[in-house]
């Protein structure tokens, strides 16, 4: 597990933040999340939090996530968006230009820059190993798919892209990727080291999978995921699915929000983290639980709860392992945002929205 998390593996990142930024309280006290590649926790200054705390284990996404709140406070809309790769055209050489402006700690910027080197300033959203992951299966897709299988991408209204899916769509193909995304021994091999975290779900990963895929297409403009367009053709190539950090207005409000932050990137497990903390509430804790050990994260709330303040909200997701933590002192609230669950762009995600309760709190 130590090599799945001494590497980048997250720049673009497979969560769809819009989730949280629908969650998250404006003007929150103090907000605590998972760091990932700073894109999950990006907007959510656009919220505009007194705090926000970012900690993650991984020193190649803590030094990702701080050149993403670099670009932010140092760069405009533009500039971000040609950096980062979400312009096609950008020049290599004004991404180079862009990063030697940048003011970041010295030890970020010697990784970096021989990162960014040894990957020839190629868009940076696509060079963690999840999305280098994405682009070889995008060659699987397109090997089995064809150009029957990129079809589906040409529509812009549901109900047309239903009936192509239904009765035009390569089905069978399909389904033939499927069985290779759906097995858990490929994505270890592939991506997680041997840290990918048991199916507990009571059905098979390919069932799983059938099922999150099934719901895409019948439910989204497939054309507004990034996920499905990273899976298809292995890069963004509509601007309709890019993530909530490329919104002009969310990265400006994103901006004023960091000037009135206090901010803090920290490497530390989370439950070290909070240690001393007594007035977070809102927890971001993207899919941590589910690489805990059972008894970890079945205790996880209860291990947090000290930190929080009454009302605090904490959210979390699993995959194909979903944990169930222990509740007492908590009210179970996902179901008040079903609707954003369903629109999350990824539908990878088990999501559960967990609400500190002061009452009980009180009682304990």
């Amino acid at each position: 597990m130590a090599d799945y998390f001494d590497r980048l593996n997250y720049t673009l990142g497979d969560e769809d933040t819009a989730l949280e930024y629908a969650i998250l309280p404006r003007h929150a006290s103090h907000v605590l999340g998972i760091a990932g590649c700073g894109g999950r926790l990006l907007p959510l200054l656009a919220a505009a939090p007194a705090r926000m705390t970012c900690t993650d284990i991984s020193a190649p996404q803590l030094a990702f996530t701080r050149l993403r709140f670099a670009l932010l406070e140092q760069t405009d809309h533009e500039s971000f968006m040609a950096f980062m790769g979400y312009r096609m055209e950008s020049m290599r050489a004004r991404r180079r230009s862009i990063f030697q402006q940048l003011v970041l700690p010295p030890a970020d910027r010697r990784w970096l820059s021989v990162f960014f080197q040894s990957r020839s300033w190629e868009a940076p959203i696509y060079m963690g190993a999840f999305e280098q992951t994405l682009k070889r299966l995008a060659k699987i897709t397109g090997l089995f798919t064809g150009k029957a299988g990129r079809g589906i991408f040409q529509f812009s209204q549901l109900d047309e892209q239903t009936e192509y899916y239904r009765n035009r769509f390569p089905l069978k193909r399909w389904k033939a990727v499927i069985a290779l995304l759906g097995n858990a021994a490929v994505l270890n091999s592939l991506l997680y080291k041997g840290a990918f975290p048991p199916n507990n779900l009571g059905i098979s990963s390919r069932a799983a999978y059938l099922e999150i895929f099934h719901t895409l297409f019948t439910t989204q403009v497939v054309r507004e995921s990034f996920f499905l367009q990273m899976l298809f053709f292995g890069e963004l190539r509509y601007p309709q699915g890019f993530p909530l950090e490329c919104d002009p207005q969310i990265f400006q409000r994103a901006r004023e929000g960091l000037q009135q932050c206090e901010l803090r990137v920290v490497q530390a497990d989370i439950l070290d983290c909070v240690a001393g903390e007594t007035a977070i509430d809102f927890v971001s804790l993207s899919d941590v639980p589910s690489f805990m050990p059972e008894a970890a994260g079945k205790n996880l709330l209860q291990r947090l709860a000290p930190a929080l303040a009454g009302n605090a909200q904490v959210v979390m997701r699993g995959h194909l392992h979903v944990v169930r933590p222990d509740c007492a002192g908590f009210c179970d609230i996902t179901q008040q945002y079903q609707a954003d669950i369903a629109r999350e762009k990824t539908q990878l995600w088990h999501v559960q929205v967990y609400r500190r309760t002061p009452s009980l709190q009180v009682s304990r």
